[in-house]
């Protein structure tokens, strides 16, 4: 009777590393989320990578501020031009959806900033060194 193997045992050891397998898979997307947000490579607004071939992604642990390509700079400066009421939309797309996309652009942003200096994630960072 030595020799029998519990199934229960055996199911217990596998659903202990399915679900530690998705753990880890689910930590991973997190930081390259948080990481990939803040890439110096790329435009922090449309993805365009820029053409920078001596540098590489930044450590999660350095994040500069918000990183645009020139035609989103120039973007962004009109949505902070016209969200503090400065000039009226010379360009008919600059429209209130326009500023709504612009607003919760930042929102996402901040909140990325946020979660990235919470303890859990200062934790998660340890936990995967």
């Amino acid at each position: 009777m030595d020799k029998i193997l519990s199934i229960n045992d055996r199911l217990e050891d596998k659903k202990r590393k399915r679900h530690k397998e998705l753990y880890r898979q689910k930590a991973e997307a997190l930081q390259r989320i948080v990481q990939c947000s803040s890439c110096q490579l790329s435009c922090a607004m449309c993805g365009s990578h820029f053409d920078m071939p001596d540098v590489v992604c930044p450590p999660a642990s350095s994040y500069p501020d918000l990183n645009l390509c020139e035609s989103c700079r120039t973007e962004y400066n009109d949505f902070l031009e016209l969200s503090k009421g400065g000039k009226d939309p010379d360009i008919f797309w600059h429209n209130e959806e326009w500023v709504s996309l612009w607003s919760a652009w930042l929102d996402y942003h901040k909140a990325i900033e946020k979660f990235r200096t919470s303890k859990e994630f200062k934790q998660l960072i340890k936990e995967s060194e």
